[in-house]
C-alpha cells in the first residue's frame, strides 16, 4: 500500500495522532472499525493508520479541506518512488518566531520523499521523511528533538470510508 499524499492541494488541516500500545494491530484495527461505523465531517478527507517498527506505536494522519488545531504542510518534497516505510521525526521549539527559524535551518538538509509539518500553536515541526538529516539541530539549544520513529502503512480510508487493502 502507497502512503497518503501528503501534498495533495486540497488539505488545509492535518492532525497527527501517536499512541504506544501493547496491542498495535488491535488498536489500528479498532480505529479503522469506528471511522467505517460514522459519518465522517464532510471537510476529513483522509485518515490513514501508520504501524510503528518497534512494535507498539500507531499514528493516525487525518487530511482536512478545513484548517485544524494541529498542523499545516510548510514544505513538500515528493519521493523518487513508492516507499513502504516513513521516519517521522518531531522537533520541539519553545517560541513561536523559533518555528519559521526552524523551518529554514531544516530546509537545506530536505531530501526527496521529505514533508515538514509545522503545528498550529507554533511549538513544533514534524518531518515526514525517508532520512533523518538533522543532526546537526541536536546541538541548537532553541531545538529540542521529540521523537525518531519508523511506520509503515497499515490502511487508508477516503472520505467515502473505503479503505485501501491493507500492506503486510
Amino acid at each position: 500500500m502507497d502512503l497518503p499524499d501528503i501534498a495533495r492541494p486540497d488539505a488545509a488541516g492535518i492532525v497527527i495522532h501517536t499512541w504506544r500500545t501493547d496491542d498495535q494491530l488491535r488498536a489500528a484495527d479498532a480505529a479503522l472499525k469506528t471511522w467505517r461505523s460514522r459519518p465522517w465531517p464532510a471537510d476529513c478527507l483522509s485518515r490513514t493508520v501508520l504501524l510503528g517498527l518497534d512494535g507498539r506505536l500507531v499514528l493516525h494522519y487525518e487530511q482536512w479541506s478545513s484548517t485544524q488545531l494541529g498542523y499545516r504542510l510548510v514544505h513538500s518534497e515528493p519521493a523518487d518512488g513508492p516507499s513502504d516505510e516513513v521516519l517521522v521525526v518531531s522537533f520541539g521549539v519553545s517560541k513561536v518566531a523559533q518555528q519559521r527559524r526552524l523551518v529554514d535551518v531544516m530546509l537545506p538538509h530536505v531530501t526527496p520523499g521529505t514533508f515538514l509539518h509545522a503545528s498550529t500553536d507554533g511549538g513544533s515541526v514534524v518531518a515526514w521523511t525517508t532520512r533523518d538529516t538533522w543532526s546537526h539541530l541536536d546541538e541548537l539549544p532553541w531545538v529540542e528533538r521529540l521523537s525518531s520513529q519508523r511506520f509503515r502503512p497499515h490502511a487508508a480510508l477516503a472520505h467515502s470510508s473505503v479503505a485501501t487493502a491493507r500492506s503486510a
